[in-house]
């Protein structure tokens, strides 16, 4: 029997940081060899393997020598990808080099720039893979020549003949029925990568998104028709993985999830699942941005497993303009944010700085909008200049004269072996850090208020202190424009912190992006000190961690003493008794955040207010004072115990491995339950009751 052919199609995430980043499971190109299989005219000749590890990859290429090896294209591996594309084209001249993915310009001018630069690449696939990438085999199979191949009109595809752009249409043709790719998940193609509960599973019910914000690479309008897989084969999927999957975790790729009618049914479906199977504990999406009342009912029937994403980016009217996302209702977002803390799901906005027309004013005023709408996260993002994007042409750059500087992607770097052959690869971004609006001075004062709000409210860290102040009218902006503003006036801890931080911040960046390139691949000494976490973490990850393992007093301290002092001027009858409850306050909260990642630690204290009262009413009425003393013990469940032993065997126990650990979970599933010794039935306390609440509250 004469062997087949190979085919090689990787998706490829750096693993120098010793984990995956991003850690999904490559179901895109599951679905492109799904499809080629089905449909290829040729598919009796050949067979596919899919890749995500690099080394893994690299070995493979080496061995079966390819006749045609596909990369998907990333911002996280286009450095990876290109290096080693490079290596098995000096190797094999005669492999086909195909890359695909959202990260191509579009411009053609930058497109023929960018091909040249990268002459081992033979075709560019934009849009969906699935059957552009089967044409481009059936064409190779028809004739076997490279030259040929690149020069069919094929739509979606770019390549260079001649030194001219070769090209059909912008994007390939979109697949409307998705039932027709044949499921990679039931086809068994993704076996291997469900034994490893370190990546998520990656789903779709939908491709498409209605909206064409600027800075994202799905706002082309190519996309802006939604198509949908129907419910029953992704209950099919869905039923596969939770009895294949050794983890806990779920993505889902749609772009706007609960936007639809439909979304009911398939929530219906992940919550049969989980009653089931137990399984997924946790479901990371991205939220629709309008349809409030849909989207809720889906966090509903998902109890508390899913997040409420309300991606706002800005909340002022002319950035929002500018980057053509005005057709999203502020209003909505917010009120979905107040139901969804009644829900007790977890809330999260992401926040860019530096979009067009951004200023620190706007940048602070959105943030300190959305801590006074309680969302659990806030996340702020620089911007990101995106191949594949309007804001990432050069069109836009002048337009908004919007001024560039480069830094390693953070986890995405590494060390790999080609042979005989080292290869150092990292992944270098392009981040705009000034507009005509926003000077590079407050773009550096921006970045220091996010490390602000990552101390001093992030998973609502201070959420008793919060809830409080409500109580005297005092919202949390209030107290976070003090605390910045005061920063460098409390502990030395803090003091050190911060200037710690704006040093990262600042030498992070350089202003040229083969400076950074050239350094990283000439000298191994530079990845191996980013491999140990003294170069490329993320500056504000790196932070919090710090704060986590040695400052979480100081934090505390900082907060309650600045309330006080709020609160002398605004409910000066009252700050006396305040006095008192908030000591007792800041110990209670203190014991529940100091040192999480001890896991065997307890504490027990003596307290004087009622504090089991104040939870179950969200700390929304005045503290009562009890008649005697009650001990109140502070601990990890078993749950909790292995959690975070698993995170910290993976990640590491150093301020680096926390950063990690930080950025993958929500702080308070690291916090420590809370016991209430027994008191009399008169008090009408349950024996050795103890307080669980929901995410998003305490636990």
């Amino acid at each position: 029997m004469q062997e087949k052919d190979s085919i090689l199609i990787c998706d490829l995430t750096h693993t120098g940081s010793k984990s995956y980043s991003p850690n999904l499971i490559p179901y895109p190109i599951g679905c492109i060899k799904s499809y080629c299989l089905e449909y290829s005219k040729f598919a009796s000749e050949f067979e596919i393997d899919i890749f995500k590890d690099p080394q893994e990859f690299i070995d493979a290429a080496i061995k079966k020598k390819s006749s045609i090896i596909g990369f998907g294209n990333y911002v996280w591996n286009l450095e990876l990808s290109t290096d080693i594309a490079k290596e098995i084209k000096s190797m094999n001249p005669e492999t086909l080099i195909v890359f695909g993915g959202p990260n191509f310009p579009l411009e053609d001018t930058k497109r023929i720039e960018w091909l040249k630069e990268r002459p081992f690449i033979d075709i560019y696939v934009t849009g969906d893979g699935e059957e552009t990438f089967t044409k481009i085999v059936d064409s190779w199979y028809k004739c076997k020549n490279i030259e040929q191949v690149k020069k069919e009109k094929i739509p979606g595809c770019y390549s260079l003949v001649n030194n001219e752009l070769n090209k059909t249409q912008e994007f390939s043709s979109r697949i409307e029925d998705l039932d027709i790719i044949p499921s990679p998940y039931l086809k068994g193609y993704l076996d291997r990568f469900l034994k490893n509960p370190r990546l998520s599973p990656l789903i779709e019910s939908n491709r498409g998104c209605p909206f064409t914000c600027t800075f994202c690479v799905d706002g082309n309008t190519s996309r802006t028709k939604v198509f949908q897989k129907s419910v029953s084969r992704f209950e099919q999927e869905m039923e596969y993985i939770a009895t294949h999957y050794e983890g806990k975790m779920l993505t889902i790729a749609d772009l706007n999830f609960g936007m639809f009618s439909r979304d009911i049914d398939i929530s219906t479906s992940i919550a049969k699942m989980k009653e089931k199977y137990d399984y997924p504990y946790y479901i990371q999406v991205s939220a629709g941005k309008n349809n409030k009342p849909r989207i809720l009912e889906c966090a509903k029937i998902l109890d508390g497993s899913m997040s409420l994403a309300a991606s706002v980016q800005s909340l002022d009217k002319e950035v929002l303009e500018k980057v053509k996302r005005n057709n999203i209702s502020e209003q909505q977002l917010l009120e979905m944010t107040k139901a969804g803390n009644e829900l007790s799901a977890n809330t999260y906005s992401e926040v860019i700085l530096a979009l067009p027309g951004d200023s620190k004013e706007k940048h602070f005023n959105t943030v300190l909008k959305l801590a006074d709408s309680e969302i659990n996260i806030i996340s702020m993002y620089q911007c990101m200049i995106l191949e594949g994007s309007e804001l990432g042409s050069n069109f836009s750059k002048k337009s908004w004269n919007m001024q560039t500087k480069y830094r390693v992607l953070p986890r995405c770097f590494g060390i790999y072996n080609f042979g005989d052959k080292q290869i150092l690869s990292a992944e270098i971004e392009e981040i705009c850090v000034s507009t005509e609006t926003l000077p590079i001075e407050d773009y550096y004062e921006s970045r220091s208020f996010a490390l602000t709000i990552g101390l001093f409210y992030q998973d609502r860290i201070l959420l008793e202190l919060y809830q409080y102040l409500r109580n005297f009218d005092i919202r949390p902006s209030e107290l976070l424009q003090i605390l910045h503003k005061n920063r460098m006036s409390y502990s030395k801890g803090i003091r050190e912190l911060y200037q710690s931080f704006d040093y990262d911040t600042k030498h992070e960046l350089w202003d040229n992006k083969e400076d950074v390139r050239q350094i990283v691949k000439k000298e191994k000494e530079v990845l191996e000190k980013y491999a140990r976490g003294e170069l490329g973490v993320n500056v504000l990850f790196k932070h919090r961690a710090i704060v986590a393992l040695e400052l979480i007093k100081d934090i505390h301290d900082a907060a309650f003493s600045t309330a006080l002092d709020i609160l002398k001027e605004r409910a000066p009858e009252e700050f006396q008794k305040s006095k008192e409850f908030l000591e007792e306050l800041k110990t209670f909260s203190y014991l529940r955040k100091t040192n999480v990642f001890d896991y065997d630690q307890k504490f027990t204290h003596l307290f004087s207010y009622d504090f089991e009262k104040l939870i179950n009413l969200n700390f929304s009425e005045y503290p009562i004072k009890l008649k005697n003393s009650i001990n109140v013990q502070f601990f990890a469940d078993e749950k909790q115990k292995i959690m975070i032993k698993e995170k910290i065997e993976e990640n590491g126990s150093d301020v680096n491995g926390i950063g990690k650990i930080l950025s993958k979970m929500l702080g308070n599933m690291l916090q420590r339950k809370v016991k209430f010794e027994s008191r009399t039935m008169k008090e009408n306390i349950l024996e050795n009751m103890e307080i669980s609440t929901s995410p998003g509250e305490f636990v």
